[in-house]
C-alpha cells in the first residue's frame, strides 16, 4: 500500500482530484435529491395520488428501502467490474426510472417506481466515495471524502431552491391533462429536475478513467499504468519516472494475491467475499461502524426528510405562538397530524408551500460545517471531532424539547440533524482508510446500507408516531447521539 501512496504523494493534489471531486460530488447531490427530495415531492403529491398519512410515511422510506435491498449487490459488482463501470450504468437506469416515476397516477405505482429508482441510486450513493478514495493518498483521503460529502449541503440548498420556483413562488402554476387520469402538475416537473446533477455527472464521468488501484488489483497492468500516467500529466505536466513505475508494479504484486478465485455459485461468492469484514482484524471495528451508521442515518435522513414538512407546518401555524414549544406549535389539538387523511382531502388540490427559507438555512449550515470539519482535520484528532459533534447534536435535541424561542427551535432542529450528517462523511472516510482496496467497495456499501436502514426506520417512525407523544419521541432521539459517542473507542478513527 505504501508504494501506491508514495507515487500519489509525488504526483500531489491537482486538477484530476478537483475534477473527480466535482463529478462525484454531483452524484452525491443526485443521491440526496432522490431520497431527501421526497420530503418535498411527497406532501405535494398527496392530492393527486390520494395518499393518507401512513402511505406518505412509507413513501418517504421507499427510496431508503431500495438502497438497502441493493447496496451489497452493487458493492460486490463494483469490486468485480469496476467503479466507473458501475457508476455509468446505475446513473443511466436510475435517471430513466426517476423520470418514469413522476408520471404514475396511483400511490402503488409511485411507491414501486421510487423503490426501483433507488435500487439503482444505491450505486452512486457509495461507489462515488470509493472511486474518489482511490485517486488519493492516505494523507488526503479523509479530507477529500469530507469535501465530497459537502455536496450534501449543496443538494440541501438546490432541493428547496427548485421547490421554491415550482411550489411556493406562484410563478409556475399549471394543470394539464395528458391522458386518462394523468395530470401534469408542478410537482411532477420538479421531480424530473432533481435528476439534473446525475445527467451532468454522467457526462463528466465519460472524461474520467477507471480507478487506477482497481485496475492494478485485477491485473490490468497496462491500463493501470496508463491511468497513473494520465493523472501525473494532468497534475504535474510530467510523465511517471522509472522509480514510480517500479513502485506501482510492486504494489500490484502485493494486492493482486488478495483477489479471490471465482466461485461457480454467484451467491456463495458474494457471501465469501464479505467474510473478511466480520473476522479479525476488521470484524469488531466494522460491526461498530455499522451500528453507529444506523444511528446517524436515523437522525440525519430519517428525521431530516421531515424537516421541510415540519418547518412548513410551523410557518403556516395561525395565531400567537409565543411561549409555545416546538411540539406545541406542531401538535396542539386543533392542528392535527402532518397530513390530513384521505377522507379529509379537498376536491381541489394545492401543492403549495409557504416558502423554503428554513430549508435553505439547513443547506447552508451543512456546507459551513463540512468546511469547518475539513479545516479541523489539519489540527484536531478525528475522535475529538466525532465526540464533540455527537454531544452537540444531543444538546441541541434537548434544547428543542424545552425551548419556547422560535429562532432557537429552528437552529436546534438544524444542528440536531446536521451534526450527525457531518459524522457520516468523517466515519466513511476513516473506514476507507482502514480497509484494503479489495474490500473497500463492500465495506462502504454495507456500512451505508445500515445508515439507510436507520433512515428508513426513522422516516416511517417520525411520519407515523411523533404526533402521539412528541416530547418523549424527541427525548429518545436526543439520547441516541450520546450512545453513538460512547462507541468512539471501538471505531477506526
Amino acid at each position: 500500500m505504501e508504494h501506491f501512496d508514495a507515487v500519489m504523494e509525488d504526483i500531489g493534489f491537482g486538477r484530476v482530484h478537483l475534477f473527480a471531486t466535482l463529478t462525484l460530488g454531483l452524484l452525491q447531490m443526485l443521491t440526496i435529491q432522490e431520497t431527501m427530495g421526497m420530503g418535498i415531492i411527497g406532501p405535494a403529491a398527496v392530492c393527486d395520488l390520494r395518499m393518507n398519512e401512513a402511505q406518505l410515511a412509507s413513501l418517504t422510506a421507499a427510496g431508503f428501502m431500495g438502497i438497502i435491498c441493493s447496496s451489497y449487490f452493487w458493492g460486490y459488482i463494483t469490486d468485480k467490474k469496476g467503479r466507473r463501470w458501475t457508476l455509468l450504468r446505475t446513473i443511466t437506469i436510475s435517471n430513466l426510472c426517476s423520470v418514469a416515476s413522476m408520471f404514475t397516477v396511483t400511490f402503488t405505482g409511485f411507491f414501486v417506481m421510487r423503490f426501483i429508482t433507488c435500487i439503482f441510486v444505491a450505486g452512486p450513493s457509495f461507489v462515488a466515495a470509493t472511486y474518489l478514495s482511490e485517486f488519493c493518498s492516505h494523507r488526503i483521503m479523509v479530507r477529500s471524502i469530507t469535501h465530497l460529502y459537502m455536496f450534501t449541503g449543496f443538494a440541501m440548498i438546490s432541493c428547496p431552491a427548485w421547490a421554491t420556483l415550482f411550489l411556493s413562488s406562484g410563478l409556475i402554476e399549471f394543470e394539464e391533462e395528458l391522458m386518462g387520469s394523468l395530470t401534469l402538475r408542478p410537482w411532477r416537473v420538479l421531480g424530473c429536475l432533481y435528476i439534473l446533477p446525475g445527467v451532468v455527472a454522467f457526462l463528466l464521468l465519460l472524461f474520467l478513467p477507471e480507478s487506477p488501484k482497481f485496475l492494478l488489483m485485477i491485473g490490468e497492468t497496462k491500463r493501470g499504468l496508463d491511468t497513473m500516467e494520465w493523472i501525473s500529466r494532468k497534475n504535474t505536466g510530467r510523465t511517471l519516472s522509472e522509480d514510480q513505475v517500479k513502485r506501482l508494479l510492486t504494489y500490484q504484486e502485493h494486492v493482486q494475491v488478495k483477489r479471490r478465485k471465482e466461485h461457480q455459485n454467484f451467491f456463495r461468492s458474494m457471501l465469501d467475499d464479505a467474510m473478511p469484514l466480520v473476522r479479525k482484524p476488521y470484524g469488531g471495528y466494522f460491526t461498530c461502524v455499522c451500528m453507529v451508521m444506523f444511528v446517524l442515518g436515523l437522525l440525519t435522513h430519517g428525521l431530516g426528510i421531515w424537516y421541510t414538512a415540519m418547518r412548513n407546518r410551523c410557518n403556516m401555524r395561525q395565531g400567537n405562538t409565543n411561549g409555545m414549544t416546538f411540539c406545541g406549535v406542531l401538535f396542539v389539538p386543533e392542528t392535527g397530524p402532518f397530513i390530513e387523511t384521505e377522507s379529509d382531502l379537498d376536491v381541489v388540490c394545492s401543492d403549495s408551500f409557504k416558502g423554503f427559507n428554513d430549508s435553505f438555512i439547513l443547506g447552508f449550515v451543512y456546507v459551513l460545517l463540512y468546511n469547518i470539519s475539513w479545516a479541523s482535520l489539519f489540527c484536531v484528532h478525528k475522535k475529538v471531532m466525532f465526540v464533540f459533534s455527537l454531544v452537540a447534536s444531543s444538546t441541541f435535541g434537548f434544547l428543542l424539547i424545552f425551548s419556547t424561542n422560535q429562532m432557537l427551535q429552528l437552529f436546534s432542529l438544524v444542528f440536531l440533524i446536521a451534526f450527525p450528517g457531518i459524522i457520516i462523511g468523517l466515519l466513511g472516510g476513516s473506514l476507507l482508510v482502514f480497509v484494503p482496496t479489495y474490500l473497500r467497495g463492500k465495506a462502504l456499501c454495507i456500512s451505508l446500507m445500515w445508515c439507510r436502514c436507520g433512515a428508513a426506520f426513522g422516516a416511517m417512525l417520525v411520519g407515523s408516531k411523533i404526533q402521539y407523544n412528541c416530547e418523549l419521541f424527541l427525548l429518545a432521539i436526543s439520547i441516541l447521539p450520546l450512545i453513538a459517542a460512547c462507541m468512539e473507542g471501538y471505531l477506526p478513527l
